[in-house]
């Protein structure tokens, strides 16, 4: 009887670790279960993606700047600033206000797709080292530009015309939207 004690505690211990192992076997096992076979699923951070997928293509708009996305800031209308055309003297002037949002853009012809030839703009992002290459510069205001001077000439359109000259550059007409030009009284 003790030998047989012996063999059934020798076939307990046996079994004991025959079903550690395959413990281990199936813990093991079931961290790869999540494991896709197909070669062209991965998962990232918990999210599905496909390896073939196509990226998707950012169109330009004209606001954008070739050699960056860069996207301009959105103008609130509630905050919006104009321009403002002496009726005395026919200058155009734009004044700084930090509360407000303004994007002023001349343009070389009546269309807001034409090369742009001078933007006063709140946003350092339209101003800083001149991002639009405009041939007049880029200002917060028009206190800013130096011996820059903008002349209201007529209407075209929806655009007023203006003739600009300064900065050393030949005297052009540019053409700015109505939306953005009031008159003074």
């Amino acid at each position: 009887m003790n030998k047989l004690k012996k063999n059934a505690t020798h076939i307990r211990r046996g079994l004991c670790f025959s079903v550690m192992v395959g413990l281990v076997f199936l813990v093991v096992s079931g961290c790869n279960s999540g494991r896709h076979d197909d070669p062209k699923v991965s998962l990232t951070d918990t999210a599905e993606t496909r390896k073939d997928s196509i990226p998707k293509k950012v169109e330009n708009s004209p606001d954008t700047i070739k050699r960056g996305a860069y996207v301009p800031p959105e103008i609130s209308e509630e905050a919006m600033q104009r321009a403002v055309i002496s009726k005395r003297d026919s200058i155009f002037h734009v004044q700084s206000n930090i509360r407000a949002d303004y994007r002023i853009i001349g343009y070389q012809s009546p269309d807001t797709n034409a090369r742009k030839m001078v933007l006063f703009s709140v946003f350092t992002s339209d101003v800083k080292d001149n991002p639009f290459n405009c041939p007049y510069g880029s200002y917060y205001d028009s206190a800013q530009r130096d011996e820059l001077i903008i002349k209201y000439v007529g209407e075209q359109e929806s655009f007023i015309e203006a003739n600009i000259s300064g900065n050393g550059k030949k005297p052009a007409t540019v053409y700015f939207e109505k939306k953005w030009v009031e008159f003074d009284e």
